[in-house]
């Protein structure tokens, strides 16, 4: 199985920006998946296993066309039980952003832009904690 990080945003720079960074300081350890919105996310995520993939990591955004990401989150989450996701947003609901926090359904919460040592600080925390 190939070990995968998914990340998901509806701007392709930001894509384009996050697999950047994670090539970079993770090298090929871990592939980076790229999904433009929730529903494509969960399509990769409903198919991995099939694929010979193993998503280790859901990098979201927050505020996306159709879904939003807290949504994702939890949808995710009855498709690979315990996936550990850390959200990005420029704009987001406080009160949504402390239920995921509360609920533990996220690990680190981001503003966009991001502070590149911190986000790989947290992105390294998520995937120690192989399940």
């Amino acid at each position: 199985m190939r070990k995968v990080i998914l990340c998901v945003d509806d701007e392709a720079v930001i894509l384009l920006a996050l697999k950047f960074l994670f090539k970079g300081e993770l090298g090929n350890e871990y592939r980076i998946e790229s999904a433009y919105g929730a529903e494509e996310a969960l399509r990769i995520l409903r198919g991995a296993e099939e694929e010979g993939l193993e998503v280790r990591l859901l990098v979201t955004d927050w505020l996306m066309p159709g879904r939003k990401g807290d949504d994702l989150i939890r949808e995710a989450r009855t498709i690979v039980p315990d996936l550990p996701c850390i959200l990005i947003t420029g704009q987001a609901e406080e009160d949504v952003l402390a239920a995921l926090v509360n609920d533990k359904l996220v690990h680190a919460v981001f503003p966009k832009p991001w502070d590149e040592r911190r986000l790989m600080n947290a992105v390294r925390e998520c995937l120690d904690e192989e399940r």
